[in-house]
């Protein structure tokens, strides 16, 4: 196979990038074959999302590659009670199968529990 003008995208491993780009397309076929079941076996994000030590869920929105979680500290007063709001996406790992990234979105106001 020649070399691609396609940029891989960053989080795909080297070592990965460059066994798809010595693949044949066959190879490929099944590949994409083999990634499409993985996905199916992993359950949606929404469904495995849990509470966090501290924390209530108060709800989740799926938006594809990622979800957005809004948690509340029950146990907390004033502004650090919050509701506040993550996105959380799964982060495959080549070697140990990956997990669940938080990513801290600020305070939540508004109609959904906040100010």
């Amino acid at each position: 196979m020649t070399q691609s003008d396609i940029d891989p995208p960053e989080e795909i491993p080297t070592r990965v990038t460059n066994a798809l780009e010595g693949s044949s397309d066959s190879q490929l076929r099944e590949i994409i074959h083999y990634a499409q079941q993985l996905l199916h076996e992993h359950p949606p994000l929404t469904d495995a999302i849990e509470s966090r030590e501290g924390e209530v869920l108060v709800r989740t929105e799926d938006s594809g590659a990622y979800t957005i979680v809004v948690m509340e500290r029950p146990e907390e007063t004033g502004e650090a009670r919050g509701p506040f709001a993550y996105r959380v996406n799964w982060e495959p790992a080549v070697d140990d199968g990956g997990k669940y990234r938080w990513h801290y979105l600020g305070r939540v106001y508004g109609s959904t529990g906040g100010d």
